[in-house]
């Protein structure tokens, strides 16, 4: 009888000590739990920060590689230099300034020089160049990248020169190697023009 009460308490005993046992399992749980969930709420916004990051690199870097045109040939298919020279009323326009350089990969001004055109493609007219700079050449408007238009009106006009020769048109014209292009508004006579395009003539093509 004895041996069987001394059974019946070690059986209660241990009754009494699964609760706990399965308390301290439950914490452990938790505290395991809890501190998962904190290490997700830092690593789930950090991945999506870094993707964000890349994605917007990418972006980026294929605005510049993006092929804007069928006809344009593959970079590198071709490398040409040219001298060109814009006039508005006078000023001349200067793409020496970093904001201008190399915003297409196809054609282009670099090296913080404003006076050259590299042109990296087969098949990319000049008005490519223009488009990259947010601004544009039409046969009677040339529109600076803040959308002021200098158009034709009777007295002020838009004139092209093309190796020293007057054009009626520049915008999709490929320029070989060596040309010297101008490009003019305004109100102007016989000796400014010449006087452009002298100066154009002398100016450095650098390679």
């Amino acid at each position: 009888m004895k041996n069987n009460k001394k059974k019946g308490n070690n059986s209660r005993k241990d009754k009494s000590l699964s609760p706990k046992k399965e308390r301290d399992d439950r914490s452990y749980f938790a505290v395991t739990r809890k501190r998962r969930n904190r290490n997700l709420m830092i690593i789930v916004p950090a991945i999506i920060l870094l993707l964000g990051i890349v994605a917007y690199a990418v972006t980026v870097y294929s605005s510049h590689l993006e092929r804007p045109g069928q006809n344009f040939g593959p970079i590198g298919s071709e490398h040409v230099h040219a001298a060109f020279a814009v006039k508005i009323n006078g000023e001349k326009l200067d793409f020496s300034q970093p904001g201008y350089q190399v915003r297409s990969q196809y054609i282009h001004v670099e090296n913080n020089d404003g006076n050259t055109l590299h042109r990296h493609a087969t098949g990319v007219p000049i008005a490519e160049f223009f488009r990259s700079l947010g601004m544009n050449v039409s046969d009677s408007c040339f529109t600076l990248e803040n959308k002021t238009s200098y158009c034709n009106n009777g007295n002020s006009n838009l004139e092209f020169y093309l190796n020293g020769n007057k054009t009626s048109s520049i915008a999709n014209y490929v320029f070989n190697d060596d040309d010297r292009i101008l490009i003019a508004y305004g109100n102007k006579n016989a000796m400014e023009t010449r006087q452009d395009l002298d100066a154009l003539r002398l100016s450095q093509i650098k390679k």
